[in-house]
């Protein structure tokens, strides 16, 4: 039943569109840390007006990119899944069963920032891999709800993910 439900939410990762920042090529957690510090400080500087800008912003040879959650976990934009806007994510789970959007949810609550390492679907590859994601809370709000940025990459390991 597991393997079934592993597989299941695979096709529907595939069929969603979601992708994320690959491994290869210039991309490091440094590039990663340094996309999602612009996108909050844009954030900061224009409000919601900076969405246009960060739905452009690529890194990591064009393939990285932002996206942007409210507090409750809802994304409020992403420039490759046009479907998850407006989604709460909260109770999305790896296919490990790892609560990983809650994750984030309470380190940028917390602490303001962090990584989390979790599973997914690496789009080139067509495999499940480990990526490692940074998240950042900015300082002004957006329509009246706080926010945080995030970005990832493939080839990091779990234990190398802090």
């Amino acid at each position: 039943m597991k393997r079934t439900s592993v597989a299941v939410l695979v096709v529907v990762l595939v069929l969603m569109g979601v992708t994320g920042a690959f491994a290869g090529g210039p991309c490091s957690k440094e590039e990663v840390k340094k996309a999602v510090e612009y996108a909050v400080d844009l954030i900061d500087a224009k409000g919601e007006a900076a969405f246009v800008e960060l739905e452009k912003f690529r890194f990591c040879g064009g393939e990285g990119y932002v996206w942007v959650n409210d507090f409750d976990g809802v994304v409020l934009m992403h420039p490759i899944s046009k479907k998850l806007e407006g989604v709460n994510q909260v109770n999305i789970q790896d296919p490990t069963g790892k609560y990983f959007y809650a994750e984030f949810l309470g380190k940028v609550k917390k602490d303001g920032e962090g990584w989390v390492s979790y599973k997914w679907l690496h789009p080139k590859t067509n495999t499940l891999e480990n990526k490692c994601s940074y998240a950042k809370a900015a300082r002004v709000a957006v329509k009246g709800k706080k926010v945080w940025c995030a970005a990832g990459v493939y080839g990091i390991s779990e234990a190398d993910c802090k």
